[in-house]
């Protein structure tokens, strides 16, 4: 089955630079952007953080259309389907649909879970604040603090939510980290692909970067499944299942139950 479109693959440094476009955006708002505008802007200082983290991942989604466009010229369905590998994970040896690849999500899931969601590691990120204190997340960047009475039926925070999880696990990381690099890195990285996509994933996150050690480990299967079984799906689940407990926890807000 042919499940390819003939793009060349991209070099390191095309994915080193495509790679700083999303990143330094969402580095200069947490450290240039947001010191500025806390002191002048009227709006909640995590909110204001929220939204501005949701423009940067908007760009993501503006930067992987303009670059399906460049490469794809006409953005049809059967060209986006096969250069961004939106189909059904497929066998590498029968090249027939194999869905059950959707299963084996669920250790990688509980894996990640364990090393980012447990708290069994958060240590790592608190020593490395006290060593950088430059490092440590201003109050504003800790959604956890948006935990508060102020914001008791302020329904609007679960459109944002909805929103920030559109781009967050879909149009905005997924589709440019998984979309668009991975299936072009085989060329530079070889059977390593993924390993290097997990990686450069993880250090994106600069704006939080005392967590991208704990990050790196989940991060580094994140596309493992894609580059294996050719299919965008896979990392969207397992990125994707962080949104659950978000909205619970949000609504949770908006009904004054937290």
């Amino acid at each position: 089955m042919n499940n390819e479109v003939s793009v060349k693959p991209y070099s390191v440094g095309e994915i080193l630079g495509l790679w700083a476009l999303v990143t330094l955006p969402m580095f200069l708002i947490r450290f240039a952007l947001m010191p500025r505008l806390v002191p002048v802007v009227s709006i909640h200082p995590g909110i204001l953080y929220w939204l501005l983290m949701i423009v940067g991942m908007m760009w993501q989604f503006v930067l992987s259309v303009i670059i399906l466009k460049k490469e794809l010229g006409t953005l049809t369905w059967e060209k986006l389907k096969k250069r961004l590998w939106l189909n059904h994970p497929i066998h590498p040896k029968t090249f027939k649909v194999y869905k059950l690849a959707y299963s084996f999500t669920i250790p990688i899931i509980l894996y990640a879970f364990f090393f980012e969601s447990s708290g069994l590691f958060t240590f790592v990120g608190a020593t490395l604040n006290r060593l950088f204190p430059f490092m440590a997340p201003a109050g504003y960047a800790d959604i956890q603090n948006l935990v508060s009475p102020e914001f008791v039926g302020a329904w609007y925070l679960i459109g944002i939510a909805l929103v920030s999880c559109l781009f967050n696990y879909l149009l905005g990381e997924e589709l440019f980290f998984r979309g668009i690099l991975l299936p072009q890195m085989r060329g530079a990285f070889g059977k390593w692909d993924w390993a290097m996509n997990g990686v450069l994933f993880a250090a994106y996150h600069l704006h939080k970067m005392s967590d991208i050690p704990v990050l790196l480990v989940g991060s580094f299967f994140y596309g493992f499944l894609n580059a294996k079984y050719r299919s965008f799906w896979p990392a969207v689940i397992i990125h994707g299942v962080e949104a659950i407990p978000l909205l619970i926890a949000v609504t949770a807000v908006v009904l004054g139950l937290m």
